[in-house]
């Protein structure tokens, strides 16, 4: 494992672990940061196997160079929940839900209706992501799959999680005072991540522009809508 690894996992652990934090409501920020942890854990995965073999590198590459392509997406969401939310902070997005109601069932018509869009278009992100496992010919003639080790493997699924839990948190995770608001965030990440998992092998034509163009029509209805 080559240095350039090591710094490209070791960053992606630390992404991780601060996405957690402030998450969890450990410290407050901005959901900028929340999303720059997140990405982090999300590509540190194919940045750390980019001299693994010509299999895994390749496949790394084109993850790397498509993560890159979603980027604008996924900070059109961010500004469609920070204009709902009339805040860019994670306290104050989830301080909106629990005085406003859920960004995706409450406020003007076009407020939730660019919700509903930001939360697709971040939904299109995070399922169309080119996994680093593949199949492969040996030389016997046998199809074999070629995997990235398990650590980084627990990484990449830690990052998904991470930027599901920040879809959640931004248009559907209240603040927890009750087990009504418990339960809204348990069903809307168990939702999410169901939909990632059964949608991971989909094949859409063009996912990034699909996403970049429902971000931004849900940015845009957010701005026009208004907060609560």
């Amino acid at each position: 494992m080559s240095v350039r690894s090591r710094v490209a996992f070791a960053t992606g652990v630390a992404g991780l672990s601060g996405a957690t934090l402030m998450f969890s409501g450990r410290f407050d920020g901005s959901i900028a940061l929340a999303l720059l942890f997140a990405f982090a854990a999300r590509t540190a995965v194919a940045a750390s196997v980019l001299d693994a073999g010509p299999v895994l590198a390749g496949r790394a590459e084109r993850s790397l160079a498509q993560q890159a392509r979603f980027a604008p997406t996924w900070a059109l969401v961010v500004v469609a929940g920070a204009v709902r939310a009339a805040s860019g902070s994670i306290a104050d997005v989830r301080g909106a839900h629990a005085v406003a109601g859920l960004a995706i069932a409450r406020g003007p018509a076009l407020t939730v209706a660019g919700s509903w869009l930001a939360l697709a278009a971040g939904a299109v992100a995070l399922v169309s992501s080119t996994s680093l496992s593949t199949e492969t010919a040996s030389a016997s003639g046998t199809a074999a799959i070629v995997r990235p080790p398990v650590a980084l493997r627990r990484l990449e699924a830690g990052g998904v999680i991470a930027l599901a839990v920040l879809l959640v948190t931004l248009f559907a995770g209240p603040q927890v005072t009750n087990g009504t608001d418990a339960a809204w965030w348990i069903g809307a990440l168990a939702v999410l991540l169901a939909f990632a998992w059964r949608a991971r092998d989909m094949e859409l034509q063009s996912p990034e522009v699909i996403a970049a163009v429902l971000a931004a029509a849900g940015a845009a209805f957010v701005i026009a809508g208004g907060a609560p």
